[in-house]
């Protein structure tokens, strides 16, 4: 039985190589879109999600330590203006902080 929809052959050569930003490997795929419609990759090897144009992480002088073990937190979600951590010892540690990003 002939395929539905063919799948459009291209040149490896001409695309643009997308890596993974954690491992630098080019074993990379497609994994749907982000809420704000960008295209998201998916590593093979280390399983990282991510997109092109992620946003640069904080300085670590601006995030904040856990105030239930003192671990430094991580950016967790970003959502309706406030930005929320997590702490770096999750899951052992469970606490989180909510702070305004303006």
């Amino acid at each position: 039985m002939p395929a539905r929809f063919p799948r459009r052959k291209s040149d490896p050569g001409d695309a643009k190589r997308i890596v993974c930003p954690r491992c630098r490997s080019e074993a990379v795929h497609r994994y749907g879109r982000s809420h704000e419609g960008r295209r998201r990759y998916r590593c093979k090897l280390c399983g990282r999600q991510f997109t092109l144009s992620m946003r640069a992480p904080l300085p670590p002088q601006e995030r904040p330590r856990c105030p239930a073990c003192g671990s430094p937190m991580h950016v967790y979600m970003r959502r309706g203006g406030e930005i929320r951590f997590r702490c770096g010892a999750y899951p052992a540690c469970r606490s989180y902080l909510k702070k305004s990003s303006g």
